[in-house]
């Protein structure tokens, strides 16, 4: 029992101890104000802002330029550029977020087998490393064009299943790492000795111990499952008529660059580019922090 208690303590130490240690460093802190700004615009920002993604009519006007009355300028059809930003980060996100959940489940629950159990290990390595010779975005676009669904929901889901098969590894590959590494400690083989199960030592000691590597992973994932969502929806994967930060790229490429509408494509890019950048300088950070191997 005190073995237990000391590895319950040193999983519980090593999560209570990233939160203060990044919020040190100035990369996460820059990351964290991004995201933060831009989640409260897009939160906020719809109660305040009295055009909607597909209002057209007369009060707005086709490829109108930034201005007051429209600060990010409209579309080919008169819709509020500043307006689609803000309603189309739910579908891209929701895609992305749903996708990174089931990809850090999967490797996590891969990694930590793969580490601590040396029989399965080569297998679910060989199995991580040939889903890692496949170009995700490619295989992804492959298998959408054939089997997409035509409803909205089931398309984003199906998306979303599609980058959790292709994201799970390179977490796995992490974790799986640490695990092997922990499960020499001595802490573990006085659980071994002392007779608690492998199976309750990977539950209780292992996957606590190795979750802020898994938090990590969570948020560079939910950054690299939004862009690979954006591609597919720019090359007009799913449903275009929604607007999402896909969707305003795909219509985009047909009729702004030969209207000389820059705005239309250099605004939503700065928001994804910082967006994105800021989620990857958390997960870094995150990443730095609890594995022993970056802090080295």
């Amino acid at each position: 029992m005190k073995s237990e208690s000391k590895s319950h303590s040193v999983a519980w130490g090593v999560l209570t101890f990233l939160p203060s240690t990044i919020l040190r460093k100035r990369a996460s802190t820059v990351g964290a104000c991004i995201v933060f700004a831009i989640i409260l615009f897009v939160v906020i920002g719809p109660h305040f802002w009295k055009y909607g993604p597909e209002q057209t009519g007369t009060s707005t006007l086709p490829y109108a330029p930034p201005s007051l009355k429209h600060p990010f300028g409209t579309d080919f059809l008169g819709h509020d550029l500043m307006s689609q930003i803000m309603y189309g980060a739910y579908p891209s996100l929701l895609v992305a977020i749903v996708a990174a959940i089931g990809a850090v489940a999967i490797g996590l629950l891969v990694g930590v087998f793969a580490g601590y159990y040396e029989r399965f290990g080569s297998f679910l390595s060989g199995a991580t490393d040939v889903i890692l010779t496949f170009p995700a975005l490619v295989m992804i676009i492959l298998v959408s064009s054939l089997f997409l669904p035509t409803s909205e929901l089931q398309a984003n889901l199906f998306i979303a299943g599609l980058l959790i098969v292709f994201l799970w590894p390179s977490s796995s590959r992490a974790i799986r790492a640490q695990v092997a590494s922990l499960k020499r400690r001595p802490f573990v083989d006085a659980q071994r000795t002392s007779g608690v199960g492998n199976l309750r030592i990977v539950f209780r000691v292992m996957i606590p111990a190795v979750s802020s590597i898994a938090l990590a992973y969570f948020i560079i994932l939910t950054s690299v499952g939004l862009i690979l969502t954006t591609a597919l929806e720019f090359l007009g994967i799913g449903n275009p008529t929604v607007a999402s930060w896909g969707s305003i790229y795909y219509w985009a490429q047909q009729y702004a660059f030969a209207s000389g509408a820059w705005w239309w494509v250099l605004i939503p890019g700065v928001f994804i580019s910082l967006f994105v950048s800021g989620l990857a300088l958390i997960g870094f950070a995150f990443e730095e922090v609890s594995n022993p191997r970056l802090r080295g």
